[in-house]
């Protein structure tokens, strides 16, 4: 399991522009199709508490860095939580950097600004006389269109979640608290599958930390992110679970 250099999902990014893309809208039905082979979804710290309930939280390297990760699949090219028809798994939390696409933001040229961009590859963005219920992506006055402005906010703040998260992890590595872990699956058909190049926080070192970076990591909810992490264990077996209903429709 790793990270890919080029951001997840993302084929051909675009600065979204008024005099290239004016004609453009966004189709309104979400369609999760494009995630259906990505068994990790990139997690911020702040998404840790409603991840919980579904899925395991690791950190994986990819691209240089280490970045936390909700598990959504046991083997490669597989998303257990999206169905044949492009849809999330009901009553799952969806991460944000899932709900966000096909938006992303880009950096400029001289990386003194960010601006809002697309997937130029995705289908939910078409020309606005193919799509029956498009948001257009801007006004005829060139200013933020329906289907822009609340993923204009959107992505501005999955990007500061995702500063924290980068802080977060540089504190983890400082105190040298990740460490490599394998999950060895058995399934009940006796098969066995493993997944490897995952990273963990060492409880006994995480317990061991000093009393005062206990009290600064508190006042950042790291010890919160920590906390959610490691009882996101438990959660291997629902991703069993759904595997077992995956290899056996009918017991579904």
């Amino acid at each position: 399991m790793s990270t890919d250099q080029k951001p997840l999902f993302y084929k051909t990014p675009q600065v979204l522009r008024f005099e290239d893309h004016k004609n453009l809208a966004l189709e309104r039905k979400p369609d999760f199709s494009f995630a259906a082979g990505a068994n990790a979804i990139p997690l911020a710290p702040s998404e840790f508490l409603p991840a919980v309930r579904h899925y395991p939280i690791v950190f994986v390297k990819g691209g240089g860095k280490v970045s936390a990760v909700a598990v959504t699949g046991l083997k490669q090219n597989q998303n257990l939580f999206v169905d044949d028809a492009g849809e999330w798994r009901a009553n799952t939390y969806i991460p944000a950097y899932v709900r966000r696409y096909p938006f992303i933001l880009i950096q400029s040229e001289d990386k003194s600004q960010t601006v809002l961009g697309f997937d130029e590859d995705s289908d939910r963005i078409q020309p606005a006389e193919k799509l029956k219920e498009g948001q257009p992506l801007f006004a005829e006055d060139g200013t933020a269109g329906e289907g822009t402005r609340p993923m204009m906010e959107f992505c501005n703040a999955f990007h500061q979640q995702s500063l924290q998260g980068e802080d977060f992890i540089k504190a983890l590595r400082e105190h040298n608290l990740l460490e490599d872990k394998q999950v060895d699956m058995v399934f009940p058909d006796k098969s066995r599958h493993r997944l490897d190049g995952l990273l963990t926080v060492n409880a006994e070192r995480f317990r061991d930390l000093p009393a005062k970076t206990v009290e600064e990591w508190h006042k950042k909810a790291f010890t919160d992110a920590v906390v959610l992490h490691l009882a996101s264990a438990q959660n291997w077996q629902i991703l069993l679970d759904l595997q077992e209903k995956l290899r056996s429709p009918k017991a579904a």
